[in-house]
Order: C-alpha cells, then structure tokens, then sequence
C-alpha cells in the first residue's frame, strides 16, 4: 500500500469516526421514540376492533339470556310479571329472571336491567317477552374522550325475545 492510500485512510478514518459515534448515541433515543409512538398507535388500531367485537359479542349474550328466560318463563304457568337489576338476588332463584341474569356477564354489562312481561290470558295461552336493556362502555369512547372528542359515554344494548307456550293449559 502507496503512501497516498495511507494519508487518505488515516483523514477519511478522521472525518468519519466521529460522525458514526455521533450517529449511534443519537439513534438508540431516536428508535425508542418512534417504537413508543408507533406501538401506541398499533395499540389503539388494533383495540378498536377488539372492543366492537366485544360490543357484538355482548349482544349476543343479551339475545340468547333473553331467549333462555322467554323459554323458561313461557313454560311455567304460575309466573308474573316481574323485573331486576343485575346481579339479581338469589331470592329469585329457579325463575325466568334467575335464568336469564346467568347467562348475563355482569363484567360486560354493568347494572344491566331484565324484564319479564306478561301479555294475553292469566294461565293459558300467555305471551311472555323477556326484555334485557344495558349500556356497553366502549374502551375507545374512553380514549376519544380522554383526548376531547365529543363521543357518548356508552352504548346502549336492547335485547327482547316474546314467546308463546300453546299447551299451557
């Protein structure tokens, strides 16, 4: 190797040694920024559709407590009108209310409100509609609105079933 190449390694290792270690203490902060910002927005992308599916998914539950409590409320012939609040005591164990606030998740619908009416004859040939009426609050309605956006505190999920029991009498 020349003396020229010697010259020109030694003042190009010169220049550039110091801009590559001010290049490494600099990026470490600078990829812990742009991770922390860009997992906190694939947070919230991916938790969107996780809480509706949550939403749907509470639905659903409310649909089939309410179908429970119409079956079993249809069948029997001394049953009345009757409402509570969830969690329902256990003095309303082995009715329709019971079976239906079971099959409620009291986590996913707080506070939730289950009705059960009677429409028709005193004992036979009744229809019974189990009525079950909560608010689902939205983990991202929450976020919205930590943030300023004017976004309602919760959703409300009506869930009614109406069933005929023809061979009561």
């Amino acid at each position: 190797m020349g003396t020229k190449a010697v010259v020109w390694n030694r003042v190009l290792d010169r220049l550039c040694l110091p801009r590559q270690l001010e290049f490494r203490s600099t990026a470490k902060g600078q990829a812990l920024v742009e991770f922390t910002l860009a997992f906190i927005l694939l947070l919230i992308v991916a938790w969107i559709p996780a809480d509706f599916g949550l939403a749907f998914y509470t639905g659903q539950l409310a649909q089939n407590a309410s179908r429970e409590g119409a079956r079993i409320a249809a069948a029997d012939k001394t049953l009345v009108s009757a409402n509570c609040d969830m969690p329902c005591s256990s003095a309303t164990a082995g009715t329709a209310l019971k079976a239906a606030a079971d099959r409620m998740s009291q986590a996913l619908l707080p506070g939730a409100h289950i009705d059960v009416t009677l429409q028709g004859g005193t004992t036979c040939d009744r229809l019974v509609t189990v009525t079950i009426t909560g608010n689902y609050n939205f983990f991202f309605y929450r976020v919205l609105r930590l943030i300023g956006g004017n976004v309602p505190a919760s959703a409300p999920i009506n869930r009614s079933t109406s069933m005929r029991w023809e061979h009561q009498c």
